[in-house]
């Protein structure tokens, strides 16, 4: 009976073992390629915005100076 109430969980990781190179270099190349998604993704559309925003306010101070 005592056995049916062990948490499983807290069994994983001991003892700490070591990752095997080959799979921790193919999770860095992953977390690498998400990265730089990431921020492709982040100047194409949460900066597009602003680079818009920024480039009509000096359209503008151009125009007001040249009057």
């Amino acid at each position: 009976m005592k056995n049916e109430n062990k948490n499983p969980f807290k069994c994983i990781g001991e003892p700490p073992q070591e990752v095997p190179k080959d799979l921790k270099d193919k999770v860095m190349s992953d977390v690498n390629s998400v990265k730089l998604l990431m921020d492709l993704t982040s100047l194409f559309s949460s900066n597009y915005a602003s680079s818009i925003e920024s480039f009509f306010k000096t359209k503008n101070k151009s125009n007001n100076t040249n009057k």
